[in-house]
This record gives structure tokens, C-alpha cells and sequence, in this order.
């Protein structure tokens, strides 16, 4: 009896069941992450960006193993911060006024926040950060897929071009990955727990490089007016990166968390 007891227990917590409220279970195992694309286009040059090419620092494309964790199913929206706010006594971001986020934005992801401010929404929430490699393999799915709903580029799959740069979280039904996480192709730009640093075996150059930017994935809603951008920027494994104190508009976050034994 007692046997079949543990093995029950044992088979329950493989399953992914018993996760956090509106987070996603990542199971144990291997992933693809970066990628061997090349800008033959030269859309780094075209759009006057500082590096070699707009994929040169997510090479070289790897195996990586990871241990089960967790991650929100959903951006970090304004009501969930109002509440760490209240809370903590944490300043509210520079959107806000008088402490209130703007009327009607209650589930929209919150943004104009640092990466000090999403790291301890996330401590307070009894959370973290996610790795960059979480976040990666969370979007792309065992697979490997170039966009969280696939390997082909299509207008209109996330939140990419709105007038209204964001959405209520979970408002694109397909932009949604092989796990089921919601808005990582669009919306938002997310912080991760990683410096702006060259990958293991990486020949790129980049004086940005080292441990002054933190990352942010995923592309946003930010109206870039521009489809190949769009095409670029919400790739799974683009990487983008900021200053820890700035804020940008378009520029949120998600948490993650360990899986006890994962």
C-alpha cells in the first residue's frame, strides 16, 4: 500500500500537476537554444544597429539541459504590481499617476519598470526572475520552433504593431508556445535573470558586452511600423538588452520559479 502511495506521489509531481496558480510547469530536459542565422539581408546595417548582425550573439546554437521549473503563464500585469506596491511602499512606475496605473489597464502588462523592480516584484511574490535559458526554452518547446507558435513569420500572431502598444495579457490566442505560455512573441519585452554576455564558444564582438545591460526576450507591441522587424524581433532566441535602471514603455516582465526535485 505504502509503495503504491510514494509512486503516486512520485507520478503526480512528474505530471506538472499541483503548479502555481497561473504558472506553466517546464519539465525536466533538453532543449535548442540560440541560433546559426545569418543577416544576409543586412537588416542590422539598414536599421543602424551596433551589432555585427542582428543574430550574431545568439550563436552559437547549442543543446542545453534544464532542471523543471515553472513560469507565469501571463506577463506581470498592473493590478498584480498595484498590489506589490501597496505592500512594499515601492515607487510606481513613471506612467502612473497619483500611484494609479491608467484607468481600463488593469490586466494589461505593467512596464516602465527596472530590472531592480521586476527582481523584487518576484522575491515579494515568492518568485524570481527567469534564467535566460528558462525563458528560451519555455517560448521555443522541445523543438526548437524559431517563433513561440512555429517556425513561419505571420502578421497578426502576437501583439506586434498595436496603436495601443500593449494588450491584456493573453489577448493573442496564438501567440502562445508548446507549453501553453502566453505572450512571448509580442506584448512586451521581458527582463531575465542574465547579464548581456557572449554565449559559450561565441566568436561574436560586441562592445556591449560584459556586466553593465541585463536581457530582455521577446518583442512588443511598440507600433516598430516596419514587418521585418517584426519578423526579426520576436524570434524565441532574439536577445535584447537595456540598462538594470532603465524603464522602457514597452519593456515588463514575468516570474519563474524552481520545481522542488526538478
Amino acid at each position: 500500500m505504502i509503495y503504491y502511495l510514494i509512486l503516486a506521489l512520485f507520478l503526480f509531481s512528474c505530471s506538472g500537476k499541483g503548479t502555481p496558480n497561473d504558472m506553466v510547469y517546464i519539465p525536466f530536459g533538453e532543449f535548442i537554444m540560440g541560433s546559426e542565422d545569418m543577416d544576409t539581408e543586412g537588416f542590422a546595417k539598414e536599421f543602424g544597429v551596433k551589432k555585427e548582425g542582428f543574430y550574431e550573439d545568439a550563436k552559437p546554437q547549442r543543446r542545453v539541459l534544464l532542471k523543471a521549473f515553472y513560469i507565469d503563464q501571463y506577463e506581470v500585469t498592473h493590478r498584480q504590481y498595484k498590489a506589490f506596491i501597496v505592500a512594499t511602499g515601492t515607487p510606481p512606475p513613471p506612467e502612473w499617476t497619483g500611484g494609479q496605473y491608467p484607468k481600463g489597464k488593469d490586466d494589461h502588462p505593467v512596464t516602465e519598470v527596472t530590472w531592480f523592480d521586476a527582481h523584487a516584484y518576484c522575491s515579494w511574490a515568492g518568485k524570481r526572475l527567469p534564467t535566460e535559458e528558462e525563458w528560451e526554452k519555455a517560448a521555443r518547446g522541445p523543438d526548437g520552433n524559431i517563433y513561440t507558435w512555429g517556425n513561419e513569420y505571420k502578421e497578426g500572431k502576437a501583439n506586434l504593431d498595436h496603436q495601443e502598444v500593449t494588450m491584456p495579457v493573453g489577448s493573442y490566442k496564438t501567440d502562445k508556445s508548446y507549453y501553453g505560455v502566453y505572450d512571448m512573441g509580442g506584448n512586451v519585452t521581458e527582463w531575465v535573470d542574465a547579464w548581456y554576455e557572449p554565449y559559450p564558444g561565441s566568436k561574436a564582438s560586441n562592445n556591449d558586452f560584459g556586466r553593465k545591460y541585463r536581457v530582455l526576450r521577446g518583442d512588443s507591441g511598440g507600433a516598430m511600423g516596419h514587418y521585418n522587424l517584426g519578423k526579426i524581433f520576436a524570434r524565441a532566441s532574439f536577445r535584447q538588452y537595456n540598462d538594470p535602471y532603465g524603464a522602457a514603455e514597452d519593456g515588463g516582465f514575468r516570474c519563474a520559479k524552481s520545481a522542488e526535485g526538478g
